[in-house]
């Protein structure tokens, strides 16, 4: 059908199918400012303005907007053109989202731009707790909001004719130090701000222009993001954000299943179906044991992935892979897949797939480990330290504490989904353009995975919309590229927000148990923890995310006098196989894990002896110039 559609004041007649969304059509249309979070619109990231208000793109079908006036990020600005190939003039709110630092990762800051300008402009003085309401509809992950209202706080003092910033007469170089106790011990009365309302809260912009300081200074001096305007104007930055004639739409059909075997699987009529370019399954692709941390040769830790697998270790593991002309076809193309399982008994706890004679997750002969992976035992990695000892130290307090921590499964939410697009280029090389953390390591882990020499690859990492760790991975990039292989035609593959959640990564849940001698004064004279690490299905960052989870919490407290001389300190962990989707890297990398039980336990001990909590940790606690403990003993 023809729809006629008004898009930053240009007409336009666009043929759409009867389920398109608004979103769909303008992206189509090179309006990249559009950004993909989620089917619902539960991000915001797909914000446009419909006649002046703040609507959802992916919920709104594109038939639905036919007669209204629609403006995306690339309307703003002094002298707004039509797309993102112009330079246009910044906005007062795109220019203060600059100047205040509210740009992070940029992916959802066009959506908060327009929030922003809504309020704006039936409200030219909103409060902060009003601009907070405005801006809620957007998701952030990145800023936590501060700079955000901070920036429209500071626009809307622009828009209205103040200057937020002001100077009089030469800047004089004082002592920071002896400058900021002169400033504290002013009262707040004495502190006048003329140019702000006293009733809102005070702008401080990120970029200062200082005087008699050279332009090309730049050491000392905050400067705006490199990237910050073409974020503002919403310009193509991220993965997604390429045209490329002829693309398909990957998909991939997920596990039904938390623990099956592939019995039988007829991908005929899939192939069959018109429209769709391929469909790969593991009869289709060589078997090549990787692993898919992001981390350096040799990869700490075991090989237990495959691309595609004839067992499959959890519900979201991957069955078969599809290339189609469009994501419907695609969709329609995984319901036409007959796969037949034999489902196998599931473990969804740690410590029942500890036991003798539990089922065995990684049972296939071609499991390559490190260290001491153990698979008929579900054993990803294991750790034993002691350092000092540990039974004598023990035997020497006079109270002991014993007490158990869970740390639950949390996923990274990064606003920008997992996305890749693969194409060959002029040169025969396989070019991977993936929203990752880690390029390099993607290159050199994929080039046995697709059987190419690695000089044949080339990875390129535009800016990435949130990570937290989650993509610090091999994780979909294999996924597109065996279909461009097989095709000969450039792949995009854009997870789902569900597949985010069943398919992705998460941080390690761990059981965490603590033991403590402490003498009667508060002198700790032993310390012990024992980690039982969920690594889901597979082994990715097993090792190192649970080594960190001791490694730096158990050597913040070790003890006064002689122990502190010699700290008797033992960090014991299992990470264990369990039929969960796979943890990985997150924010931290395994510390949080760990200090959270400590400084619980902390508290604790400190409470039930009657002592100052910052007293009884100040006295046991690693000084500065001491030799940290574990640095002999970790390796």
């Amino acid at each position: 059908m023809i729809i006629q559609l008004t898009i930053n004041g240009t007409d336009h007649q666009i043929e759409a199918a009867p389920g398109d969304t608004l979103f769909k059509v303008l992206r189509s249309r090179g309006y990249f400012g559009v950004k993909f979070g989620s089917e619902k619109g539960e991000t915001g990231a797909d914000t446009v303005m419909l006649d002046g208000m703040p609507v959802n793109a992916g919920v709104m079908l594109a038939a639905q907007a036919e007669g209204h006036k629609i403006a995306t990020i690339e309307a703003l600005g002094e002298h707004p053109e039509q797309g993102w190939k112009r330079s246009t003039g910044l906005h007062p709110i795109q220019q203060a989202f600059i100047e205040t630092g509210a740009i992070q990762c940029g992916y959802c800051s066009p959506g908060q731009i327009l929030a922003a300008k809504e309020l704006l402009d039936r409200q030219p003085n909103p409060t902060e707790a009003e601009v907070r309401d405005a801006l809620s509809g957007v998701l952030c992950r990145c800023t936590g909001y501060l700079k955000p209202v901070q920036a429209v706080l500071r626009a809307a003092a622009v828009m209205r004719g103040e200057r937020p910033d002001w100077e009089s007469g030469d800047w004089e170089l004082v002592n920071w130090e002896s400058g900021t106790d002169q400033f504290t011990n002013l009262p707040t009365t004495n502190l006048p701000t003329p140019n702000l309302p006293a009733t809102q809260v005070r702008v401080i912009p990120k970029i200062i222009v200082a005087p008699k300081t050279s332009p090309y200074q730049h050491v000392g001096k905050p400067e705006p993001k490199v990237d910050a305007v073409k974020l503002a104007q919403g310009k193509p930055a991220f993965a997604a954000d390429i045209e490329m004639r002829g693309m398909l739409i990957a998909k991939v059909l997920h596990s039904p299943h938390a623990h099956a075997r592939i019995t039988h699987i007829d991908a005929s009529k899939a192939r069959t179906l018109p429209g769709v370019a391929a469909v790969l399954t593991h009869e289709d692709l060589p078997r090549v044991a990787y692993s898919t941390a992001g981390q350096s040769h040799p990869i700490p830790g075991p090989l237990d992935c495959f691309s595609l697998d004839n067992k499959v270790r959890f519900v979201g593991d991957r069955v078969a892979f599809v290339a189609a002309e469009t994501a419907e076809i695609a969709a329609q193309a995984l319901n036409l897949i007959d796969v037949e399982y034999e489902v196998l008994e599931t473990l969804l706890d740690t410590r029942k797939s500890m036991q003798p004679g539990a089922p065995i997750i990684h049972d296939q002969p071609d499991y390559i480990g490190f260290a001491d992976s153990d698979p008929t035992r579900n054993l990803a990695a294991e750790i034993r330290i002691d350092i000092g000892d540990v039974k004598k130290g023990f035997t020497e307090a006079d109270h002991i504490f014993e007490a158990d921590y869970e740390v639950p499964k949390v996923q990274q939410a990064h606003i920008e989904p997992h996305v890749v697009v693969t194409y060959w280029d002029e040169d025969d090389r396989l070019v991977i353009r993936t929203s990752t953390q880690v390029p390099f390591h993607v290159r050199r882990q994929i080039a046995p995975v697709l059987q190419l020499p690695i000089k044949r690859i080339r990875v390129i990492k535009p800016r990435v919309g949130g990570a937290f760790g989650g993509k610090q991975e091999l994780l979909i990039e294999d996924v597109a590229a065996h279909l461009t292989i097989a095709t000969g035609r450039p792949v995009i593959y854009e997870t789902s927000r569900e597949e985010e959640f069943i398919a992705s990564r998460s941080r390690h849940p761990m059981r965490i148990h603590m033991k403590t001698g402490v003498k009667q004064d508060g002198t700790i004279t032993a310390n012990e923890m024992y980690a039982l690490s969920d690594t889901g299905a597979n082994g990715a960052h097993a090792l190192t995310v649970t080594g960190n989870t001791g490694h730096k919490s158990m050597a913040i407290y070790v003890g006064d006098g002689k122990y502190r001389e010699s700290p008797n300190i033992r960090f014991y962990a299992d990470i264990v196989y369990t039929n969960t989707p796979p943890s990985g890297a997150y924010r931290g990398y395994g510390v949080p894990q760990g200090f959270w039980p400590v400084e619980r336990h902390i508290e604790k001990i400190s409470r039930d002896l009657g002592l100052d909590p910052l007293e009884f940790r100040l006295k046991n606690a690693l000084r500065a110039g001491e030799l940290h403990p574990f640095s002999t003993a970790w390796s």
